[in-house]
């Protein structure tokens, strides 16, 4: 399975790494919000991801 097949490690994001992903000690996300775990409220770059809603 290749890189962009992968979920994201973000606990609450299923969306596939892409292209592109975000690595971040030892786990791969599908944005800088989901790496960075939301810290300030972003939105997941996938459109329609509620992930980062608590």
């Amino acid at each position: 399975m290749t890189d962009s097949e992968s979920t994201c490690d973000c606990p609450k994001c299923s969306c596939k790494l892409g292209e592109h992903p975000i690595a971040r000690h030892g786990k791969h996300y599908c944005c800088e919000a989901c790496a960075k775990h939301h810290e300030h409220g972003e939105a997941c770059s996938s459109k329609g991801c509620k992930c980062s809603q608590k």
